[in-house]
């Protein structure tokens, strides 16, 4: 019985480890990160699937070019998630724009 137990908070640890981290990074070799970043503190609903925002990368950045995007929850607004049970969900969105070599 308490195998069981066991095995199902190991089975739905290792889920929500899955479900819960995802990154994809794509980096141009001629482009180097600039001074320019933007950060924003955004709000989201339900575990973030309601709130949808949106950016237009020319009014951002500089010749539109985006080199990091970056989403993520610091500390207190996972503590605000966890709280809330995750019907409010921030997250903080950041914004490092690109510059070329030449």
């Amino acid at each position: 019985m308490i195998f069981t137990q066991i095995r199902i908070y190991i089975i739905l640890l290792t889920f929500i480890f899955v479900i819960s981290g995802c990154k994809i990074q794509l980096h141009y070799p001629s482009e180097f990160p600039s001074k320019t970043v933007i950060k924003n503190e955004e709000n989201f609903w339900f575990w973030g699937l309601i709130g949808e925002k949106n950016y237009e990368v020319y009014d951002v950045c500089p010749q539109g070019r985006v080199y990091e995007l970056r989403i993520y929850s610091t500390i207190l607004q996972s503590t605000f998630t966890i709280l809330s049970l995750g019907i409010f969900s921030p997250r903080t969105v950041t914004i490092v724009c690109s510059i070329r070599a030449e």
